[in-house]
């Protein structure tokens, strides 16, 4: 395996989720960039990247689950999911854990899109209209 298509900053472990972390295509860096992260081929149980003497990211491997069919959301994987939030917010989550959390989280937000989706097109049908009045209200007309 080549590069990994996921870097943890570690300041960020023990307090925000990984799923939340901004991902950066290696194709819009510099050729010079690409060959380091490509050359590197992280160990199972993650890797660390120093910079001037001071560690500044987790290199681990991304999940083996691509498997993007809709699964139901279960009991059991919501336990682990917030066992593993609980490692996560003590501080103790290992890189495997990490990214295991992670595709948990997007299981569960695929889900949750899924049975009960957010209502986006109203929200935005109502945001419209209150941009209408805000700028009737700004211009002195009224609706009639």
């Amino acid at each position: 395996m080549g590069y990994t298509d996921r870097m943890i900053p570690l300041t960020t472990l023990p307090t925000e989720p990984p799923d939340m972390v901004k991902l950066i295509s290696l194709k819009d860096q510099d050729k010079t960039v690409r060959r380091f992260f490509e050359s590197l081929v992280p160990d199972p149980a993650g890797a660390m990247v120093e910079v001037n003497g001071r560690r500044v990211f987790l290199v681990v491997q991304p999940s083996t689950q691509t498997n993007e069919t809709d699964q139901p959301w279960t009991d059991a994987k919501n336990h682990r999911r917030a066992e593993l939030v609980d490692r996560e917010i003590a501080g103790t989550l290992t890189p495997n854990e990490a990214v295991e959390l992670a595709d948990l989280q997007h299981q569960m937000m695929r889900y949750v899109d899924r049975v009960a989706p957010l209502p986006i097109e109203d929200a935005r049908k109502l945001h419209r209209q209150l941009l209408e009045k805000a700028g009737m209200a700004a211009s002195g007309d009224h609706p009639t």
